[in-house]
């Protein structure tokens, strides 16, 4: 699958995509889409009014957090409400929140929990759940990584991975942590006042573009900073890379 936003962000089915944006520009376009200015292409069909609808229907953006006011709710009462809240078409919906759940590794005991009880981990992983219930065809991960530990990081990266590679899902990693970008996406759009910054593949963002970045304000991961500032104040040539030992026997070599 691939999708076209407005003539200018293409997202992509068959990677797992990174987006540093610090105004969240296409995480509000996706959750304002408007029917009737909306331009949006999808594997080269421009969507009707009536396709943007049913598009909308199939975005999952899993947040990081659970808003207070739904705290004092069980799992299982707060997974239920968003089912009828978000009017998602679900015949049996007790068996999807169970099935949701078992997916994302949680047992049938978290039901009874209340969500203030939850640990931060937990919290996400149920978000995450929730974010699978409509079988979306675009998953938006918000900041998600920031509450997440590595096991967890790991397992939830297996999942992502999964859904792309045997279901050709569209797969964004919004945030604006460099390492997070650098270490888990294969493609990456930098967005600036609605507009592409840069867009190429993730190695050759941050290795090709930090004056670009820098100049920007946009992070850029501590082992490619590193090796720049060596570089240009130094003139030491050292490599860029994302394992900071691959980037440890470099310096051995050459320092």
């Amino acid at each position: 699958m691939e999708i076209v936003l407005e003539n200018k962000i293409k997202l992509s089915g068959n990677q797992i995509t990174g987006v540093m944006d610090q105004q969240q520009y296409l995480i509000n376009y996706l959750k304002t889409i408007n029917y009737s200015k909306n331009s949006i292409v999808v594997d080269g069909k421009k969507l009707t009014q009536k396709d943007l609808v049913n598009f909308k229907r199939k975005v999952s953006i899993i947040e990081n957090y659970i808003t207070d006011d739904h705290l004092d709710l069980t799992v299982y009462e707060y997974m239920k409400y968003k089912i009828f809240s978000e009017i998602l078409d679900i015949k049996d919906y007790r068996k999807k929140i169970k099935d949701s759940l078992k997916i994302v590794g949680l047992s049938e005991t978290y039901l009874d929990k209340k969500v203030s009880k939850l640990s931060k981990i937990e919290k996400q992983w149920v978000n995450f759940s929730i974010g699978l219930f409509s079988n979306p065809d675009v998953i938006i991960l918000n900041r998600v990584f920031h509450s997440l530990d590595i096991t967890n990081t790991k397992k939830i990266m297996r999942l992502l991975q999964q859904l792309v590679d045997q279901y050709n899902k569209v797969v964004v990693i919004y945030t604006n942590d460099a390492e997070v970008i650098y270490k888990f996406t294969s493609n990456t759009i930098v967005i600036k006042d609605e507009n592409i910054l840069v867009e190429d593949l993730t190695e050759n963002i941050f290795q090709d573009n930090i004056d670009l970045l820098l100049k920007n304000n946009i992070q850029v991961p501590k082992t490619i900073e590193f090796s720049y500032l060596v570089n240009t104040k130094k003139n030491v040539k050292l490599g860029y890379f994302r394992d900071i030992r691959d980037l440890i026997k470099d310096i051995y070599k050459k320092v």
